[in-house]
């Protein structure tokens, strides 16, 4: 006569097995909120390129343009992709993975990154000595706003998805 395991326990333990990675969709069910997860990350790369532009704004318009000042929109962009991603990580619950995490960092930063250009370009045309300076080239015509303001784009998307990157390893233990 067979022997059958009436244990509960090995059964759940057998079937959620794989469930930890989170990398593969077991039960193959529609998750919904994966189709509107880049429009919240546009969104929040929106609201937080506005803060981000406005604190820079004060800040230039009190201290001047020292280079402090462009290292504290990297704390600025910390700050808005971490509660993004807890945001995110929190909407989810056990659906989140690393690479809904990497795509709110990629779409949050590459729209950061273009509100921060298009302030740049609406202070160059309202006052030139406004325009944030890249750390080579200096605002002062229409060439070298366009040199700055790439770089200033490119600066924030590296920084903002190796930010990113950073935050996911923090937070990797809750996924």
């Amino acid at each position: 006569m067979m022997q059958i395991n009436r244990n509960p326990r090995s059964i759940d333990i057998e079937r959620n097995q794989y469930k930890h990675l989170r990398t593969v969709n077991t039960n193959k069910e529609m998750r919904t909120k994966d189709l509107s997860s880049t429009n919240e990350a546009i969104l929040f790369g929106i609201l937080g390129g506005v803060g981000i532009a406005m604190f820079l704004v004060a800040a230039q318009l009190m201290i001047g343009n020292p280079l402090v000042l462009k290292f504290l929109k990297f704390i600025a962009l910390f700050g808005v992709l971490r509660y993004g991603l807890d945001a995110q990580d929190t909407d989810k619950r056990n659906n989140y993975n690393f690479k809904d995490g990497i795509l709110f960092g990629i779409f949050a930063t590459a729209s950061i990154g273009l509100i921060l250009v298009i302030v740049n370009i609406f202070m160059f045309w309202f006052s030139p000595n406004l325009a944030f300076d890249a750390f080579t080239t200096q605002t002062d015509s229409i060439s070298n706003l366009v040199l700055s303001s790439r770089i200033f784009f490119l600066e924030t998307l590296v920084f903002g998805v190796t930010i990113t990157l950073i935050i996911l390893q923090a937070i990797k233990t809750k996924l």
